[in-house]
């Protein structure tokens, strides 16, 4: 596997099936699941202290909400910068600033950026929020598809973050930290906001680290007739909020009931999927399921929300700043 967090259950039954009949792999692995299960059942009343929650967080963006599983267990630092953005609403009216472009034209499937910039109504307006002091990495989890990654300089990493839109395992050698993973319907709303056609805006760069010639738009057309891009031109990020929901929700509708197990079984072993990594630690695995059993029968009714240089693709060529907004061709 491209991740760094271990060697998956799967992977070790791979092995092994290569001796033994399929349905004795199979019948491993329900043993496995089974003793898991039958440990939590016993030991629970002797566990003294509890397994860290992970967070679920909800970016509200005008394309649509994209809910995120913090690696709180994983990466402790990336998780304490980034919500004390959060919570301070300093990522609250920012935009997606940057979706990298191919330079024959159309999108190039990298990432999608933000959490840098408040376009004020005009491009000719953008501030920069207020940055904390640089943090250092915490890699732990590869950057492949649907991980939430900072943005850093020589420095580290401060607000800025990323979707990754593709399989960036490149980006791991140097060291970019993915501090979460995009759950549930989330990759659909990045899509979305990857295949938008994007303004050079280039001309309006007059602060540090501004980087405004990839700015995704709805409506390329207007952009380039009103010779700016204005809040409803942008994909808003609208607020960042902690969902409120049981930590062993893990199909994310407010209850802890069977249909969470079947989510936990279904993912047992995985470290490319997070929605029932209960503890943020990378990887969905027996502790995750005790905290389903912890939580089981809670119910918090619907959930709601609670209150550099930049990753650069090898094949992504420089492209020259132009006088005045100009049409990427797509």
């Amino acid at each position: 596997m491209n991740l760094v967090s271990g060697v998956q259950m799967g992977e070790v039954l791979n092995h092994i099936a290569a001796k033994i009949p399929a349905a004795a792999v199979d019948l491993q692995r329900s043993v496995m699941l089974h003793k898991l299960m039958l440990a939590g059942t016993l030991f629970t009343a002797i566990v003294v202290a509890a397994p860290v929650q992970a967070t679920v967080i909800r970016f509200q963006t005008t394309s649509g909400n994209i809910d995120v599983r913090l690696f709180d267990a994983l990466t402790p630092l990336s998780i304490a910068n980034f919500q004390n953005y959060a919570t301070s609403n300093r990522y609250d009216a920012t935009f997606i600033h940057r979706v990298p472009q191919n330079p024959t034209g159309g999108t190039s499937n990298f990432v999608v950026q933000g959490g840098g910039f408040k376009l004020n109504n005009s491009i000719f307006s953008a501030t920069g929020i207020t940055t904390d002091a640089p943090i250092g990495d915490e890699f732990n989890v590869s950057n492949l598809r649907g991980a939430l990654s900072f943005a850093k300089n020589a420095q580290g990493a401060t607000s800025q973050w990323f979707f990754n839109v593709g399989n960036n395992s490149f980006l791991d050698a140097q060291d970019f930290t993915a501090f979460g993973r995009v759950v549930g319907n989330g990759m659909t709303v990045v899509d979305a906001i990857n295949n938008l056609t994007t303004a050079n805006a280039s001309v309006a760069e007059n602060g540090q680290g501004e980087d405004f010639d990839e700015i995704p738009v709805y409506n390329i057309s207007k952009v380039v007739s009103q010779n700016d891009i204005r809040n409803d031109d942008a994909v808003i990020v609208q607020d960042v909020r902690t969902l409120n929901i049981p930590a062993g929700d893990y199909n994310f509708d407010g209850k802890v009931d069977g249909a969470d197990l079947t989510v936990w079984k279904a993912d047992f072993g995985s470290n490319a999927k997070s929605a029932a990594d209960g503890n943020g630690n990378g990887v969905v695995d027996g502790e995750d399921m005790l905290i389903w059993q912890r939580t089981l029968g809670q119910n918090f009714g619907t959930p709601a929300a609670s209150s550099v240089p930049e990753p650069a693709a090898a094949s992504l060529a420089a492209v020259a700043a132009l006088a005045l907004l100009r049409r990427r061709r797509r």
